[in-house]
């Protein structure tokens, strides 16, 4: 063999033995070499975007409320009443008028007559001034009365009647409608109407609250004072020359909405 093939084997062997020695010391963990591409810091960004979450939806503002005027009670009232003809001043006959008279009465609210109060619980507060509810428009229907009215005129005071120097006005049915519209806006029918007004109050503002997302029973309404039932009534039972009373069985309903 020549000297250079000699040479060239004995690197060759010298190098295999080399790259078997650095094989060993990285295999064993013996050697760690750093290379320069290791030391190139990655950052990484994190952005945070905020979520707000859906909650619950809020109460704005309880708005003072006003009910319109409308009918909320129908009454129906009996009613008699009596006209005595004189002659000479002595009383020849009497007359009767019956009738049931059918009517109703409005009710309104004022909405200047409410404070509303948000308590520190998110509780609400509506306190109603009794001035402001008003019962107004008692009246007769005087085609749903007409076919109940009744009059009762002897044969003696028809006989009566033809006499020149008699009364001969009929007053009877007029007077007897025009008590009755006294009966219909009494006390005993306004307070039926108040009733029935202050439930509508009071379902008129929970309505308003729920609609706002509000729980309905977070809202109290209150009425201060007590109302004037007496507002429509007279004292005096007789009109023009008619004595009315009223009969028994006078009701008071609430209508129908």
């Amino acid at each position: 063999m020549s000297k250079t093939a000699v040479a060239f084997a004995t690197i060759a062997g010298v190098f295999v033995l080399a790259l078997l020695l650095v094989i060993g010391l990285f295999s064993f963990g013996w050697v760690d070499i750093n290379w320069p591409w290791e030391d190139i810091v990655t950052e990484e960004t994190t952005i945070e975007i905020p979520v707000e979450e859906a909650g619950p939806a809020q109460v704005v503002a309880i708005e003072p409320l006003a009910l319109d005027c409308r009918a909320r009670i129908v009454a129906e009232v009996p009613v008699i009443g009596t006209q005595r003809t004189e002659v000479a001043g002595a009383t020849v006959s009497t007359d009767t008028v019956r009738l049931r008279a059918v009517g109703d009465v409005d009710t309104c609210v004022a909405s200047d007559g409410v404070e509303i109060i948000e308590r520190a619980d998110g509780t609400w507060g509506v306190i109603i001034d009794a001035d402001a509810i008003e019962f107004v428009r008692p009246r007769v229907d005087a085609v749903a009365t007409m076919n109940s009215v009744e009059t009762d005129r002897g044969i003696v005071n028809q006989l009566v009647e033809a006499l020149p120097w008699t009364n001969e006005d009929d007053q009877l049915t007029p007077a007897a409608f025009a008590f009755a519209q006294t009966v219909i806006g009494s006390s005993e029918c306004m307070m039926a109407a108040y009733d029935q007004t202050a439930a509508a109050l009071e379902a008129a503002y929970r309505d308003q609250l729920a609609e706002q997302g509000g729980n309905p029973a977070d809202i109290d309404v209150i009425i201060s004072g007590v109302p004037n039932f007496d507002q429509n009534e007279i004292d005096e039972k007789v009109l023009g020359d008619v004595e009315f009373v009223e009969d028994a069985g006078t009701s008071c309903v609430v209508a129908t909405p």
